[in-house]
């Protein structure tokens, strides 16, 4: 996370850590859980039962340049939530956690502490920071991205006499992991850490491991070596991966062509000492198929350029951060050398002449254009007004400002029309102009309207434009002509390839990183046929939880290309077959998976691997035939004295755990790692491609990006600390699971300890106290108990929906709040009528809670279950509950009371208001608890149109007449349904008296709602009996009366105000009688 400066005072208002002994009682059930859970290998798994139903889920292992903070936390309970889910399901679940040591940024951060150290002593006394011109931009400039390193772990709370042994890159993985390891450990996640490994080399193991997937990609082709754009630290000589970003990740080189604009003789004064000399503007664009319409040739006048050598004898004009991209690409006169020979400013070549390749003009000008960025590509456009509408607002703004055009000693016969160039359909041969007036642009400053155009303008041209010069391209479709142009061009010596960063990288080391041109060895991601299993995969085969997640896979695996996957400095694994290159982060971390079906029995219990494990192998003894034999059964021609027992154990480890069923990441890692991860599943394990993929959003803390400078940032073992983990887990929970950023709030975490604590306190009271009077086990259930069961089994089955689709909110939703809700209902109705709540319903509810709940607050529950309930074994091992039916019935009696109640309390204090001080006499509650003949019938013909009322079709559209030479207003919409509303009305003309429209259409708004059995004629249950049974509730709504006598209209009834037939089923009237 990178620091997001916010005021320390905004953050002020959230709520201290509870420091009570509240947060500490929890703390302490914690501590006891977890020292049960590894003392009987709670966690650990393995493949006993082939014939038991696996789960396997994992999460990229976190990089270990410092502490797990609360961003690994949010994305590791999603895996962590499903894996103890898929548990109670009964699968075996194997959740492995390794430790990422791979790239650069640990040798960075060790070799920068180390020059602090010899530069400034130990400890460091570092000078006073001087003040810089905030303006001066030089591209050799090192950019400060922090702190020094020194200060860096001092501000980590490293103790200032460990710092030094930082020094040695070695020591960082000596000392992270372990801290990382227990730091999950005290979050209560359900790792088998036998598993658990560092990668580089220093872990044989896995360095092992790695090499036999390296050797097998380069035997299928899929690894090449040539020259490639890349993003490339100068300072560091190597390639900038991902992984190796202070900022820029995700950045990918972006490739355009330079067109070169040759100056004419004689040259502008600030180049006149040059005139022995051949100088181009170098023009960068993506559209080399439109330089047949260049016009001209902008400049930004302020902007700064100079003329800098090749490595051709020419000179580009260009800025310097486009020279030093160049020279990385090999256009300088040495690899990596700039050479300036002039600097100046833009408004100094304004009314230059030029010879630019393919137009019919064969002079062209130099013109000023305003908008300009000198930030990205070489800070010159080439002007094509035709088919560029930026291009063509800033040659109306010349011709229409005569005083602009004298400022830059600009004539007005150097302003050229545009010449056509391109048919496009929507647009005819002038797309520039016709989006010009399309969008109302009024100058070169309409930004918006101009980026609007630009986009529509270069995606119609492309996808539908045909080209109209004379020539071998005329007729030929843009698309087709666009590579064979830029080609003619570079081979014609008129163009060079140039690339340049998508956006601004800088490198951990500081550095601003360039595009460079270098031999490297590459994954050819894109390659057709690879590139065509995983589509396929991702089509077929595969399941994502959120649509947004595969449309960007699909996105990143229509344009993920060559990928660099060598480098010569950092820690890793060295390139089996060229031993001088290290293997770089991204590409050691594709399907290391593999590696943890087997590590536990390879290393000793150690991350580094320096033991051997349970089965005594020695890492000298795996080469390549062994892992063949491990993932393809392939029989290997020297064992190297191991045994075949131990190589069939290992091949039975994988085979019944592969492939991956769930892989959780944060969203990313979909434009790099997880698209890798796909794309090296199907080219080493192609029959084990992994099931599916979730990816969440980033977490914010209090509403703000997490940060030390807001006062927000927490790492998982100060959350820890501060609110124990269920708490921290319960708030987690509440953020969020899409997309979007999620919120962890700490007063949420605050308020989440009170709750588990009030809820552990009235179980204890409910089971170990005994402090709660309950009625005795065999006793019948009354209707409130009825209520709860049914609502106890609503929630077990919505929980698991909810769980199933990873929509975590929603779980703590359904198997909390909803849950704890439904007993708050039930404590204050037993309350209430002075009844005693149901052991086994109570005891039930608690077991049920624990269970569903364990996912998320798995010490709490596992402390309920265990010591409250006295239940043997743990829960991680408990069944998720068996729901066989829903009491539909007592359900909706249940809401229906509730809706009645409701409704008598409303009416009665309306009633009362103008009743002042009478007493209330008698109320009379008329019950119809069957459906009159009318409304049978209104059923029966709903039943008859349900289908044109639940599948509407429009049967007319509005129509517009005139009258007198005057448009009418528009007549109605008609649909299906309109029609159908219209024939019941029709047929219910006998029973018009009874008014029975506003019932019809109450009842097709519920057909809408709850399908078909809304128009049942038989009522869900006996609302006049269970009126009656509720008496004395139904009493306390009209303010305790006495005398309350509940009607039905099939019997005899007294109906003195006369309110009677007002009553429907299901929806009763009542009647007041006041005393006089």
């Amino acid at each position: 996370m990178t620091d997001n400066q916010q005021p320390v005072a905004e953050v002020s208002k959230v709520k201290e850590p509870k420091g009570s002994a509240k947060k500490e009682y929890l703390i302490k059930i914690e501590k006891d859980i977890q020292k049960y859970w590894e003392d009987n290998h709670i966690n650990e798994a393995d493949a006993s039962d082939e014939n038991k139903e696996k789960f396997f889920v994992t999460f990229p292992y976190p990089y270990m340049n410092g502490r797990l903070h609360l961003g690994h936390g949010f994305s590791l309970t999603k895996a962590e939530f499903q894996a103890r889910f898929q548990k109670l399901l009964g699968k075996n679940v194997l959740f492995p956690f390794g430790f990422h040591c791979t790239g650069m940024p640990i040798a960075a951060c060790a070799d920068k502490l180390k020059r602090e150290i010899e530069d400034y002593g130990l400890p460091p006394v570092f000078p006073e920071k001087k003040e810089t011109n905030e303006e001066e931009d030089d591209e050799e400039t090192e950019v400060k991205t922090g702190d020094y390193q020194w200060n860096i772990m001092i501000k980590n709370g490293l103790n200032p006499e460990d710092i030094p042994k930082f020094s040695n890159a070695k020591y960082w993985l000596e000392y992270f992991p372990p801290l990382a390891e227990q730091d999950l450990k005290n979050f209560g996640v359900m790792c088998d850490f036998r598993r658990s490994f560092i990668t580089t080399d220093i872990n044989p193991y896995y360095d092992s491991f790695i090499r036999w997937q390296f050797n097998r990609l380069k035997e299928q082709g899929k690894i090449s070596f040539g020259k490639r754009f890349s993003i490339f630290s100068p300072k560091d000589n190597q390639l900038c991966a991902d992984h190796d970003r202070a900022t820029g990740e995700g950045s990918k080189p972006v490739e355009y062509t330079i067109i070169k604009l040759f100056l004419k003789k004689p040259y502008p004064a600030v180049l006149k000492n040059l005139e022995n000399r051949e100088i181009y503007l170098g023009a960068a664009t993506f559209r080399p198929e439109t330089m047949f319409g260049q016009t001209n040739c902008w400049l930004l006048p302020e902007g700064e350029y100079g003329a800098f050598e090749t490595n051709n004898g020419e000179l580009i004009v260009c800025t310097a951060r486009a020279a030093r991209n160049l020279a990385y690409q090999g256009y300088g006169p040495e690899w990596g050398k700039v050479v300036q020979v002039a600097k100046f400013h833009g408004s100094d070549l304004m009314g230059a002449a030029l010879k630019a390749p393919l137009t019919p003009f064969e002079t062209v000008y130099v013109l000023p254009m305003m908008s300009i960025s000198t930030k990205k590509t070489t800070g010159v456009v080439t002007s094509v007004p035709s088919d560029a509408p930026a291009d063509y607002a800033a040659l109306i703004d010349l011709k229409k400002k005569p005083e602009l055009r004298e400022k830059y000693g600009i004539k007005e016969e150097q302003l050229f029309e545009p010449v056509p160039i391109i048919e496009v359909p929507e647009f005819g041969n002038m797309c520039a102009p016709v989006l010009y007036e399309k969008h109302k642009i009024k100058s070169q400053n309409d930004k918006d309207l101009l980026e609007k155009a630009k986009d529509e303008a270069y995606l119609s041209g492309f996808n539908k434009g045909v080209m109209i010069v004379e020539g071998e391209f005329n007729g030929v479709l843009v698309r087709d002509a666009k590579p064979k142009i830029r080609q003619m061009l570079i081979d014609q010596g008129l163009a060079i390839p140039y690339g340049e960063p998508e956006k601004e990288v800088i490198s951990r080391s500081g550095d601003k990183c360039v595009v460079s041109l270098t031999d490297q060895w590459y994954l050819d991601y894109g390659e057709e046929e690879w590139k065509k299993i995983v589509e396929n995969h991702l089509k077929n085969n595969f399941h994502v939880y959120n649509i947004a997640t595969l449309n960007e896979l699909n996105t990143t695996v229509d344009w993920l290309r060559e990928w660099g996957c060598s480098r010569s400095y950092g820690l890793g694994t060295k390139l089996p077959w060229d031993t001088q290159f290290l293997i770089e982060s991204l590409s050691d971390s594709t399907i290391y998976m593999a590696f943890y079906t087997v590590a536990h029995l390879l290393q000793g219990g150690v991350l580094d691997g320096s033991k051997p494990g349970p089965l005594s192998i020695k890492p000298e003894q795996l080469n390549d035939e062994v892992w063949s034999y491990i993932f393809y059964g392939t029989e290997p021609s020297n064992t190297n004295d191991i045994s075949k027992e131990a190589l069939d154990k290992l091949r039975k480890e994988f085979l019944y755990w592969y492939p991956v069923d769930l892989r959780v990441s944060g969203k990313d890692l979909i434009k790099n790692h997880l698209t890798m991860f796909l794309y090296n599943h199907a080219a080493i394990f192609p029959d084990k491609m992994p099931k599916s993929i979730f990816a969440n959003g980033y977490v914010m803390v209090d509403g703000k990006k997490m940060s030390k400078s807001a006062g927000n940032f927490l790492t998982l073992s100060k959350a820890n600390e501060d609110y124990g983990a269920d708490a921290t887990r319960f708030a987690l929970c509440e953020s969020g699971d899409t997309h979007d950023d999620a919120n962890f709030e700490r007063n949420n975490a605050n308020s989440a300890v009170l709750k588990l604590k009030a809820y552990l306190e009235w179980v204890e009271e409910v089971l170990k106290t005994k402090t709660v009077p309950l009625r005795d086990e065999t006793s019948e259930y009354i209707f409130a108990d009825k209520v709860l069961d049914a609502r106890i089994n609503v929630c077990v089955l919505e929980s698991k929906k909810n769980y199933e689709t990873m929509v975590f909110r929603e779980v703590l939703k359904t198997a909390w709040v909803e849950m704890q809700d439904a007993l708050a209902k039930y404590r204050e109705t037993m309350q209430r009528d002075n009844e005693k709540m149901h052991k086994k319903l109570i005891l039930k509810f608690i077991e049920v809670q624990a269970i569903i709940m364990s996912p998320i607050i798995p010490h709490t529950s596992e402390y309920i279950w265990g010591k409250l309930l006295n239940n043997n074994g743990s829960i991680v091992n408990a069944k998720w509950p068996e729901i066989v039916e829903i009491d539909e019935t007592t359900l909706l009696s249940d809401e229906y009371l509730r809706e009645a109640l409701h409704t008598f309390r409303q009416a009665f204090q309306k009633e009362s208001k103008s009743k002042k001080d009478k007493k209330v006499q008698k109320v009379y509650v008329y019950v119809a608890d069957k459906y009159l003949d009318w409304q049978l019938k209104s059923l029966e013909l709903l039943s008859k149109y349900k289908d044109d009322i639940l599948n509407p079709k429009i049967v007319e559209k509005p129509k517009v007449s005139e009258e007198n030479g005057a448009k009418t207003k528009p007549t109605k919409e008609e649909t299906t349904e309109d029609i159908a509303m219209k024939s019941i009305s029709q047929e219910l003309g006998p029973f018009m008296k009874f008014k029975p429209m506003p019932f019809v259409a109450a009842k097709r708004d519920q057909l809408k709602k709850d399908g078909e059995k809304a128009l049942s004629p038989n009522l869900p249950f006996n609302e006049f009996e269970l009126l009656k049974s509720n008496i004395n509730l139904i009493k306390a709504c009209f303010g305790d009366a006495s005398n309350v006598e509940i009607c039905s209209l099939s019997g005899s009834y007294q109906d003195p105000l006369k309110k009677a037939n007002r009553a429907q089923p299901l929806e009763p009237s009542i009647a007041v009688v006041w005393e006089k």
